[in-house]
């Protein structure tokens, strides 16, 4: 096939989406598919362009046997909502004529949404190229902006579902993470049959078990006979945070240490709380190089993941996947219907409370110091648990095949 993705995130972006679309363009090229992509210019998360790198209209560069097209993008560290929109619009808007002064071939485009409005763009591409379009949904837009406050304006919600519907409509499939995120389709209209569920994956030979007592371990002032609790993620409003240091203002006095990894619009407020309750437990740390994100996850006794009770139900952060491949117990702040939850008791790999449990939250932490042999089997059970069902492999090879049924459904190109 020649495949044509559309992501916001690529190499050399060293978090989030940019690690998973930047593997699976890798691994669909060596499948020996030709594989294109368009992406805007490195800035993920400073906002600032990385050096080697001058934002421009479009540029061109080739990563192995990958032809990477880049187009302009709004590059700003402001982490607010308004800028955050500018920027993924001006990607959005100048990834038409990017592909267009560069065309190429395609049987198949394949956009990784959000920013919503990629559909929008990857479906004109797709006409231009007279290629099928598939989408994967890694959030539900506009629902979170809604859930989150982002959006109030009635008219401006309106025209995002709308918009929401009519690129569903115009794809041969759409990949979504979750049952809960299929459910969520389904009753806006999308054809169930449409629909196929692949989840993200976890590197399995790139993130393996390895000894707690690291470099990583030591600048979170945890000894031996501490137990080290680790966020590394985004300091979003999505990420229910404050019931983090409100349970370690419970802890204060008990062998438990927390580390936060990530940046992001409530760093500053985070830290000023953490400050007021003299959380001397608590420690902040930049987001780290890729090269030391095994170890992170790996100093770690118990690894959280968390989400606000608006964000819930339309978001599964793909961390949780590279947090059982590390195998660590996992705690998640999630409401009692979310996605977290389903995954968690599946796997056996941890608990959960619901946002705002602060107490729930310092008893179970309570507990994992108590029994520690119990909580780690249940890392153990996590790391099983992908490698079962979440491996790069396995997903990738799912995606190839929806890729495949696509441009192989009626009235497409041949492939």
């Amino acid at each position: 096939m020649k495949i044509l993705l559309l992501s916001e995130y690529y190499y050399p972006e060293s978090v989030g989406a940019a690690i998973w679309v930047t593997q699976l363009t890798q691994d669909l090229s060596e499948k020996g598919h030709r594989v294109t992509v368009i992406t805007s210019f490195p800035n993920y998360p400073t906002g600032r362009i990385l050096l080697g790198y001058h934002n421009r209209l479009a540029d061109r560069e080739h990563l192995g046997n990958i032809e990477c097209i880049r187009t302009f993008t709004f590059a700003t560290p402001s982490k607010s909502f308004v800028p955050r929109l500018i920027s993924f619009a001006t990607f959005c808007l100048s990834s038409i004529p990017g592909y267009l002064w560069w065309r190429r071939p395609a049987d198949v485009v394949y956009a990784i949404l959000p920013p919503l409005p990629l559909g929008v763009s990857a479906w004109v591409i797709a006409v231009a190229s007279g290629a099928r379009l598939v989408v994967n949904v890694q959030d539900i837009y506009p629902d979170v902006a809604v859930a989150l406050g982002y959006l109030r304006n009635r008219v401006v919600i309106r025209f995002f579902f709308a918009m929401e519907r009519w690129i569903y409509r115009r794809a041969a499939k759409v990949v979504v993470l979750s049952e809960g995120f299929r459910d969520n389709l389904v009753a806006k209209g999308v054809p169930e049959s449409k629909i196929r569920i692949i989840p993200n994956w976890a590197d399995l030979d790139a993130i393996r078990p390895a000894e707690r007592f690291s470099s990583f371990r030591s600048e979170a002032g945890a000894g031996v006979e501490d137990l080290l609790v680790v966020y590394s993620g985004g300091l979003t409003h999505n990420a229910e945070l404050d019931t983090v240091l409100d349970a370690a203002a419970e802890l204060r006095a008990e062998p438990i240490r927390f580390a936060i990894v990530g940046d992001g619009v409530r760093k500053d407020h985070l830290e000023s709380k953490a400050r007021t309750l003299g959380l001397d437990n608590v420690k902040f740390f930049p987001f780290q190089p890729l090269e030391r994100y095994t170890e992170v996850l790996t100093a770690a006794d118990v690894t959280l993941v968390t989400l606000n009770s608006a964000a819930t139900y339309v978001s599964v952060p793909s961390k949780i996947y590279k947090q059982m491949a590390a195998a660590r117990p996992i705690i998640a702040v999630t409401d009692r219907r979310g996605e977290l939850r389903r995954l968690i008791e599946a796997a056996r790999c941890g608990g959960w409370v619901v946002p705002g449990d602060c107490r729930g939250l310092a008893a179970l932490l309570r507990q994992a110091v108590a029994q520690r042999e119990a909580w780690d089997r249940m890392g153990w059970n996590g790391r099983e648990y992908v490698e079962r069902y979440h491996s790069r492999r396995v997903c990738v090879a799912q995606i190839e095949s929806v890729l495949e049924e696509a441009c192989l459904s009626e009235d497409s190109v041949r492939c």
